[in-house]
């Protein structure tokens, strides 16, 4: 297991600090991002959102169950590849630890989160990157596709391709008013309740089961979890919340933040 700590100072350099802040926080979900692959619905779901994320593909592993997780500029990602804590230590100051049990991944994503390039998601998908995608799901493709279960999905569904992408688009713009709400609770003074400066933040999970995101996060341990619905009005729910409520912290700023 190697594990590295490193901490970037912005003070001569403030206006790169929120860049520098949110690129790491998408890296994050990138390298999290998955879903079963046995589930076709959350499998065509996925396949929207990967290739609406420049550079990005996916890959199958077995996890008991076969999952697909993120390939990102060449890089294989999934439960155990990194993982990374952060910790806003002052104003312009960010502390990072970053743990692999491969050496060599701890290096590469420091340098994917410090290098000059811009994530961009939430992209047109090119015709190329779709039908490259493909292939590697075990479902013909098909449409439409219908969707069954219980809850909420208890009635039969017809999902359209435009309704994938608009969900799909629907889900980064709830995802970066999640990366603006965390930049600003985690650089909000201690004085104020709300605040997360000073506190451990990971990305533990971002699971995707049919239509909606499932986002695990814990905040110094304590688990918090976020489902992000594009279908429903209010879009954001918290599954799980700790005793201070900072689950429903982040919503209500998020929803705050939101816009298309």
């Amino acid at each position: 297991m190697t594990i590295e700590v490193i901490q970037y100072n912005f003070e001569e350099h403030p206006e790169q600090f929120s860049t520098y802040f949110k690129k790491v926080m998408k890296l994050l979900i990138i390298s999290k991002l998955n879903c079963i692959e046995t589930n076709r619905l959350s499998v065509k779901y996925f396949q929207a959102l990967v290739s609406r994320i420049e550079g990005c593909d996916f890959h199958s592993i077995k996890y008991g169950k076969p999952m697909l997780f993120t390939k990102f500029l060449g890089y294989e990602f999934n439960y155990h590849t990194v993982r990374v804590i952060i910790k806003t230590v002052d104003r312009f100051a960010i502390e990072i630890s970053i743990e692999s049990i491969i050496q060599e991944f701890v290096k590469t994503f420091d340098e994917l989160s410090s290098d000059a390039r811009e994530i961009k998601w939430n992209v047109t998908p090119s015709s190329d990157n779709v039908q490259k995608q493909s292939p590697l799901t075990r479902f013909p493709d098909v449409q439409p596709i219908e969707e069954r279960g219980g809850g909420e999905n208890s009635a039969s569904q017809i999902v359209s391709k435009d309704e994938e992408k608009e969900g799909a688009k629907i889900i980064f713009h709830l995802l970066d008013s999640l990366v603006d709400s965390l930049y600003i609770l985690m650089n909000l003074s201690k004085k104020d309740q709300s605040s997360l400066l000073g506190k451990n933040v990971e990305i533990k999970d971002v699971s995707l089961t049919r239509r909606i995101l499932n986002m695990e996060i814990l905040v110094d341990n304590e688990t918090i979890i976020l489902d992000f619905n594009s279908k429903t009005r209010n879009k954001v729910f918290v599954s799980l919340d700790n005793e201070k409520k900072v689950g429903e912290t982040i919503k209500n700023l998020m929803l705050q933040n939101y816009a298309i």
